[in-house]
């Protein structure tokens, strides 16, 4: 899940995404990646021994990003929703459209 912040006034142009990808070791890897739109960014990953538990926590941090204003293309869709098929499928990383491509 790619979500975006941008407010010109305020020279604000940020992305965060997040996702949910099995480990060789029977968990689950939550990845967040975070920065400005066009750059690589940062990331940080968590190490969950249940997927139940990675879900939960991408529930948790997604639903407190939407209410910080941050926004997908499908205006903050059900995270639960986004979480289940993000643990089903590995991805590569994001990514990310400059802030001025259409």
């Amino acid at each position: 899940m790619i979500l975006r912040r941008v407010d010109p006034t305020r020279n604000m142009s940020r992305f965060w995404s997040a996702r949910l990808q099995p480990s060789l070791f029977d968990e689950v890897l939550l990845v967040r990646n975070w920065g400005r739109i066009g750059s690589r960014g940062q990331e940080k990953s968590y190490w969950f021994s249940s997927r139940q538990a990675a879900i939960a926590a991408f529930n948790k941090i997604t639903a407190a990003k939407c209410r910080r204003g941050y926004a997908s293309d499908e205006e903050c869709r059900s995270s639960t929703s986004a979480a289940v098929g993000y643990a089903r499928r590995s991805e590569g990383p994001p990514r990310h459209q400059d802030a001025g491509a259409a």
